[in-house]
C-alpha cells in the first residue's frame, strides 16, 4: 500500500446557508483541474496520468475537506519540493492578484485559469457572512500556508477574474464593453422548453437569443434572492451576427448588477 504524502491542503468552509451540490462538487472539480495544470506547467514535477488530488479527510463542524497528493504519483524534480505546498502558494498570489492585493501574477492566466479560480471560490461568494480557509501544511517541516476570504473578498476576487477575462478578450471582434442587458426570458432548467433572451436596447430593440462565455456567469445573473427580471446587468457581450444583422447575444463578463 501506498503512503500518503505528508503534505495536505485543508478547506474549510465556514457556510451560512447551506451549499448547492454543484457548486460543491465543481468548486472541487475546478481545484483538481487547477492542480493538474500548474503542475503540468511546471518545470519543478514529472507527472503520471494518476496525478490528481485526492480526499483525505472529511470532517463534521463546517464543511472541512483536507486533500493531498499520493508520493509515487507527483515526483518533484527539486529537492524538498512538494506538489501541495507549491500549488497552495500557488493558490494564494492567484487570489491575492485577483484581489488587487499584489500586482504579483503567479502566471500569464488564460480562461480556464480563470474559469477555475472562479469556480473555487464561488461557494463562499454566493453565501452572504461565510468564510473560506485554505490550509497547507507539511507537518515534517513545520510549514503552514494559509488564507482566508469572507464573502466580501470572494465577491471582489470574481470581480477581479471578470476584469482578467476581458483583458484577454480585448483583441476579439465585435466585442462591447458595459452595456445594459435586461432578462425577456431565462431557462432555469436544462429540461425546459424556455429559451435564453433578452435586451441590449443600445444594441436593438428586439430581443435576441443569450448563450454564455461562462455557465457561472448566468448563475451570477440567475441565482439571487430577488427576482432577477427586476435588475438591469452591466455586461460585456460579443454581439454573434448573421449578414452583418445581430442574432445572438454571447455574454463574457458580468460587471454590475443594478435595480431597475
Amino acid at each position: 500500500m501506498k503512503n500518503m504524502s505528508e503534505a495536505k491542503l485543508t478547506i474549510c468552509i465556514e457556510n451560512k446557508r447551506p451549499i448547492e451540490l454543484i457548486d460543491f462538487t465543481e468548486a472541487f472539480e475546478s481545484l483538481g483541474n487547477q492542480y493538474y495544470k500548474f503542475l503540468s506547467e511546471s518545470q519543478d514535477f514529472r507527472l503520471t496520468s494518476d496525478t490528481k488530488l485526492y480526499i483525505k479527510e472529511v470532517r463534521t463542524g463546517s464543511v472541512i475537506t483536507v486533500l493531498s497528493d499520493l508520493t509515487p504519483y507527483v515526483l518533484p524534480f527539486i529537492e524538498n519540493s512538494n506538489s501541495v505546498i507549491e500549488f497552495t502558494k500557488y493558490l494564494k498570489r492567484g487570489f491575492d492578484y485577483f484581489l488587487g492585493k499584489s500586482e504579483d501574477k503567479p502566471k500569464d492566466f488564460d480562461l480556464k485559469d480563470c474559469n477555475n479560480f472562479n469556480n473555487i471560490i464561488r461557494p463562499v461568494a454566493k453565501d452572504n457572512g461565510s468564510n473560506v480557509v485554505f490550509t497547507g501544511d507539511v507537518n515534517i517541516q513545520n510549514l503552514t500556508i494559509e488564507m482566508k476570504f469572507d464573502s466580501v473578498e470572494a465577491n471582489a476576487i470574481q470581480n477581479g477574474i471578470e476584469k482578467e477575462k476581458r483583458s484577454l478578450k480585448e483583441s476579439q471582434k465585435n466585442i462591447q464593453g458595459n452595456v445594459l442587458f435586461y432578462w425577456d426570458s431565462a431557462k432555469y432548467d436544462e429540461k425546459s422548453k424556455a429559451v435564453d433572451r433578452g435586451f441590449v436596447d443600445s444594441i436593438s430593440q428586439s430581443s435576441m437569443r443569450v448563450t454564455f462565455d461562462d455557465n457561472s456567469i448566468k448563475k451570477r445573473m440567475l441565482d439571487m434572492e430577488d427576482n432577477p427580471f427586476h435588475f438591469l446587468f452591466l455586461v460585456d457581450i460579443e454581439v454573434m451576427t448573421v449578414q452583418n444583422i445581430p442574432a445572438i447575444y454571447k455574454i463574457v463578463a458580468l460587471n454590475e448588477v443594478v435595480p431597475k
